[in-house]
């Protein structure tokens, strides 16, 4: 759980989208992982005279947090919300901070759906959940790594907020991670660099969360359709089909083919799941 060069960019990216930080709370005490110089000119940028570059409690007071928890299942690194997120949350705190801060907790916890929805009720209506966790290539990290599809689906209307921003960072190079539902189709990626989801979502009302459990849309939205209505499929060409059928060579060359429009497909190239976007002051 730490503040990285890129969690430090997306966090004042939020600041000056109008995100507020007044009441925040931390999931976990959150260490500093750049270059002690790199920090502090960090904190001198934001206007914090000085710091120290163990913990990144400098950092979220320069970002306008007036009241600052650390929220953790012990109080080892200096906690003062001990709360196993594997279960409901214990006492009256719904709806107590402007901001929940994840910086990379969630994918430890094993009882996920309990401790997402714990987050999501922390938050007071019209604030923000922020989350920075693994999505591609994080092996053995923790319990889990999370596709876009869990939260977009997840930080609904129907549970009372609004995904505002998802993006990843490829080789310093950001991009705007598209909505499954939007596009009508899986947001998948393929990639050999270590990957996170960076996400914004508002808390817009107040139902009861995970009512109902989210479904994956495209799921939903076969379910959903007029089976009836619908034509099936063209046949595939007879003649494709019986060359196929009979050349080995034309057999290798369609799967060569198939997998280079996939990696396409399952690549920042793709323009429809993911759009280049400037998070320069």
């Amino acid at each position: 759980m730490g503040l990285d060069f890129h969690s430090a960019q997306f966090l004042r990216h939020q600041k000056r989208r109008g995100v507020r930080f007044d009441r925040l709370l931390t999931l976990g005490h959150q260490a500093v992982y750049m270059p002690a110089s790199v920090y502090l000119a960090q904190l001198k940028d934001m206007g914090v005279a000085q710091g120290q570059p163990d913990f990144a409690d400098d950092f979220f007071r320069g970002l306008g947090a007036t009241s600052l928890d650390f929220m953790d299942a012990s109080n080892y690194e200096g906690a003062n919300v001990v709360q196993d997120l594997n279960q409901p949350l214990a006492g009256p705190q719904a709806e107590t901070y402007d901001c929940v801060f994840d910086g990379g907790s969630l994918e430890h916890v094993f009882n996920f759906p309990i401790a997402l929805r714990s987050c999501m009720e922390l938050v007071k209506p019209g604030g923000h959940l922020i989350i920075i966790t693994p999505w591609n290539n994080y092996p053995g990290h923790g319990f889990y790594q999370f596709s876009p599809e869990l939260f977009y689906s997840a930080l609904s209307a129907e549970n009372g907020y609004a995904v505002e921003e998802m993006l990843i960072v490829q080789r310093n190079h950001w991009y705007a991670v598209a909505s499954p539902a939007a596009v009508r189709g899986r947001i998948e990626l393929v990639n050999g660099d270590p990957t996170l989801l960076f996400l914004a979502a508002r808390r817009v009302g107040r139902p009861q969360i995970f009512s109902a459990w989210p479904q994956q849309s495209d799921y939903s939205a076969r379910w959903g359709a007029d089976h009836a209505s619908q034509t099936p499929p063209p046949a595939p060409p007879r003649l494709k089909e019986a060359l196929l059928k009979r050349s080995a060579t034309l057999r290798a060359l369609q799967r060569r083919w198939q997998a280079r429009k996939y990696r396409r497909m399952a690549s920042v190239a793709n323009r429809r799941n993911f759009q280049p976007v400037d998070l320069a002051d």
